[in-house]
């Protein structure tokens, strides 16, 4: 069966099919809608981000099949090989620990149906499922980063596209809050109809019917916009021109806010302290100047904000202090001792596997550092953490040797993405497989590798 969306944007991959370039367009917008489906086969929906990565990655193979080489494309797999290694020891744990440790460790599988209840370690569906996801993204990363290095690429016009693809969530969020407030129309079987998503665009704070875009929930729209946020602000804050990051800046932030999700409220809170502790240690004076100015135009229009919406709109004021005392007392529900309780037993199993994790797939944590300790051990921990710095030792060293502000502009915009990302995710999500997170990363190494290649040559 093709969904609504599946027929506008199949066409699309299909036209595109010979143009990478739009390709990877289309890798970002499709990314968007990350409750949607092009294609239904049984109870499985086909996201929009994965067809058109799936196109790609099979573009680039069969250019490098028949000879083709890019520039820099040795140095993108040297940078590029702790996360291969992770993904190489992903795969293999996934086959040998379930099997190692079957039966000896409890863990929450993977099922929603059965995410309630701890099940003894044994081989599952999930194993395949997390694996295909995870070497899905893996190549496109790859495949990707070698194919920026093309030369003549427009980098930037691709990362302007990721903050479109954001305008888009964001248009599409006001669009369902307006329907939710006024009864304006809402298509929400075209934005949300891929069947293996369990849907919560129900939910409530008050009187409030709480958004989720064009995600599964509120707290999947708070995390996709921390990036948007993260990248526009990181560029703005180090001088970068043009008016597209801010618009999307403004946007993504009111966004977030209207979403009612503790997870992005925290995240852009841990964002801002991240940032002040950056600018006050390692931050240049213009870095400090800008960050002391934003800071303070925040908080003067907060304070506004607190004097005047009451009198002007008390039905607001009431609206904002029921979602104000539902946050605060998010600590005491049941739903946030849930998560922390799968979150201290993902720990848990990576002890009792000594280390070793109990199979990428086989567990399901609530967010991003437990359910790596649990899928892929102290080992690929290290692993990751050794390609953490590999990329900041790698885009440090660019940085010194651009000749010009474009690369510096395309690196501060992913590094400012990809740390939103993270930082949203190390709240709330168990794994990042969405293809955009990957793209950011393979473009962000490329643009750097691009330099060093110039540089050398």
């Amino acid at each position: 069966m093709i969904p609504g969306l599946g027929m506008v944007f199949l066409p699309l991959c299909l036209f595109f099919i010979n143009n990478p370039a739009r390709m990877l367009d289309l890798v970002f917008i499709g990314s968007a809608f990350a409750a949607a489906a092009v294609l239904v086969i049984g109870g499985f929906g086909v996201a929009p981000g994965l067809l058109p990565s799936a196109l790609f990655v099979a573009f680039v193979i069969l250019k490098l099949l028949f000879g083709t080489r890019y520039p820099a494309e040795r140095l993108v797999l040297k940078v590029f090989l702790p996360f291969i290694l992770v993904t190489a020891w992903a795969l293999i744990s996934s086959l040998l620990m379930p099997r190692f440790f079957q039966s000896e460790i409890l863990v929450w599988p993977q099922k929603a149906a059965s995410f309630m209840v701890l099940t003894p370690l044994a081989p599952n569906s999930g194993n395949y499922t997390q694996d295909a996801y995870f070497t899905a993204a893996a190549a496109l990363a790859i495949s990707a980063g070698i194919y920026l290095t093309r030369e003549g690429f427009n980098l930037r016009r691709l990362l302007d596209m990721y903050f479109i693809s954001g305008l888009m969530v964001v248009f599409i969020s006001l669009w369902q809050f307006a329907g939710n407030t006024v009864g304006i129309w809402f298509p929400t079987n075209f934005f949300l109809s891929n069947p293996g998503w369990a849907l919560l665009t129900g939910e409530s704070v008050g009187s409030f019917i709480r958004i989720t875009g064009p995600f599964s929930e509120p707290s999947a729209l708070a995390s996709y916009l921390c990036g948007t946020v993260g990248g526009s602000g990181w560029l703005i804050l180090n001088g970068h021109d043009g008016i597209l990051p801010r618009i999307t800046l403004a946007a993504a932030a009111f966004t977030v806010l209207l979403s009612t999700s503790t997870t992005g409220y925290v995240a852009l809170l841990l964002m801002a302290g991240m940032l002040a502790v950056y600018a006050a240690l390692m931050g240049s004076a213009a870095l400090r100047r800008r960050v002391i100015i934003g800071f303070t135009a925040t908080a003067v229009f907060g304070v506004a904000c607190i004097v005047t919406v009451p009198v002007v709109a008390p039905g607001v004021a009431k609206t904002v202090a029921t979602i104000t005392n539902a946050t605060l007392n998010k600590q005491s529900s049941s739903s946030y001792n849930d998560r922390t309780g799968t979150d201290k037993d993902s720990v848990h199993e990576a002890l009792e596997s000594y280390g070793l994790g109990v199979g990428w797939g086989s567990n399901r944590s609530s967010s991003l550092i437990p359910g790596l300790l649990a899928g892929v051990g102290a080992v690929g921990v290290a692993a990751l953490l050794w390609f953490a710095i590999a990329i900041s030792l790698h885009v440090r060293l660019a940085h010194r040797l651009a000749v010009s502000d474009e690369p510096r502009r395309i690196m501060h915009g992913c590094v400012g993405a990809i740390l939103g990302t993270l930082t949203a995710a190390a709240i709330s999500d168990p794994t990042i497989t969405s293809p955009d997170f990957f793209l950011l990363l393979a473009l962000l190494i490329a643009t750097a590798a691009r330099v060093r290649y110039e540089a050398a040559a």
